[in-house]
């Protein structure tokens, strides 16, 4: 028996606990672009505000793909990062490691 799967994007992402799609996610935070970069979507740390995390600049935020790769960032980053409509993350600060692709969770720690 020969079985063909295939990887698909994935369409929702839990930050902070909480289970969003990206289509909500991108109701909810006003885009922004990185002319620099060739990328636009929407702030990670107006993400962050708009789920509710209480003092974002005291914790680290790990960035979760639906593969597993992960990348821990702080709010620092976080403030110079988007959230692209792929599910992607990319950041002016950061070497392109830190580009996780098809994010699923972004946990708070």
């Amino acid at each position: 028996m020969y079985v063909y799967t295939t990887q698909l994007p994935t369409e929702s992402v839990e930050v902070n606990g909480q289970m969003y799609t990206l289509d909500q996610l991108f109701s909810l935070v006003q885009p922004r672009e990185f002319p620099n970069l060739n990328y636009s979507g929407i702030a990670f740390d107006d993400l962050i505000i708009t789920a509710g995390v209480s003092d974002p600049g005291h914790h680290q935020y790990t960035l979760v793909g639906a593969d597993g790769y992960e990348k821990t960032v702080t709010w620092e980053n976080l403030r110079n990062g988007l959230l692209t409509a792929e599910g992607k993350a990319v950041f002016t600060d950061l070497p392109k490691a830190f580009r996780v692709d098809d994010i699923v969770r972004i946990e708070v720690m």
